[in-house]
């Protein structure tokens, strides 16, 4: 039987695809230590993103909140903000809607979670033909021996490897941060994300919001640390988004860098300053028993 932790809330990031969601909330489901409630943040989903999961409600674990705002473009930011803001726990586990994790993946987060460090992992990024495997029978067994071939599995040890490298370089100041923060893969305790003022909403369009946080808690001495070994997230495949390396907020971002390098840490228009106002919608799936 899985243990449950109360004090966990997992902020799961959707757009339009109800049947990656499902997997995603049932590798939650089955997981060695349950989160307290996961909130499904949404960026404003034109199709039925909450019928798909009704009959699978009853099986879940965990309370879950369905968070959306207006679909006014790529505002994932803006989406993962309205997801903390509705979540009661006080250590934040980041994933999304395309991702499945491992059977101890959140014991595993749980367990290294210190005070003033962010834990940051790497996910294998599967074919189209392997996540035709991944069905909702292998994720109710936690059954992913197999899926992965040996050097897809062998690049999440080398990130380890490079991301310990990393930790080393920046102790001896050799280098501005440590691990850089992956937005889909991460933990931070509220806390310390309330801090730096959450994900900056200024963000619109992919890319780049995670980098920019991850500089601003370095900035006021949250370490990250890369956590991935035996446990970790399995990225399902989809098309692309968007235009293949374009980064629309790469300017901002540049902008933003010399100003928190200066030690302006809080961005202007984040989790305690929504961005045209907090104009979410919280739809309650399945109460907390």
């Amino acid at each position: 039987m899985a243990l449950k932790s109360d004090r966990v809330s997992v902020i799961v990031s959707s757009y339009n695809r109800p049947d990656m969601l499902r997997l995603a909330l049932l590798s939650l489901n089955h997981q060695s230590l349950i989160a307290s409630e996961v909130l499904v943040a949404d960026d404003g989903s034109h199709i039925d993103m909450v019928g798909p999961l009704q009959d699978i409600l009853q099986e879940l674990s965990f309370s879950l909140r369905f968070v959306t705002h207006p679909d006014k473009g790529f505002r994932l930011a803006k989406a993962r903000n309205n997801g903390v803001r509705s979540a009661t726990g006080d250590f934040l586990i980041f994933t999304d809607q395309d991702i499945v994790l491992t059977k101890h993946y959140v014991r595993n987060m749980v367990e290294q979670r210190e005070k003033s460090r962010f834990l940051v992992s790497f996910p294998v990024r599967l074919t189209e033909a392997q996540t035709a495997r991944v069905t909702e029978d292998v994720i109710r067994g936690c059954q992913y021996d197999g899926i992965a071939s040996d050097d897809q599995r062998s690049q999440i040890l080398k990130q380890h490897r490079k991301d310990l490298f990393y930790r080393i370089l920046y102790s001896l100041r050799l280098r501005p941060i440590g691990p850089k923060l992956r937005g889909g893969v991460f933990a931070v305790a509220k806390e310390d994300y309330l801090a730096v003022n959450g994900f900056d909403e200024n963000f619109q369009g992919w890319g780049n919001e995670d980098d920019d946080l991850g500089h601003r808690l370095y900035r006021i001495g949250v370490r990250g640390i890369n956590v991935t070994r035996d446990e970790f997230p399995i990225h399902l495949h989809h098309p692309s988004h968007g235009t293949p390396g374009a980064r629309p907020n790469r300017e901002y971002y540049l902008e933003r860098l010399r100003e928190i390098r200066k030690g302006d840490f809080r961005c202007r228009y984040g989790i305690e300053t929504p961005l045209g106002g907090d104009e979410s919608v919280v739809t309650t799936m399945k109460a907390s028993h």
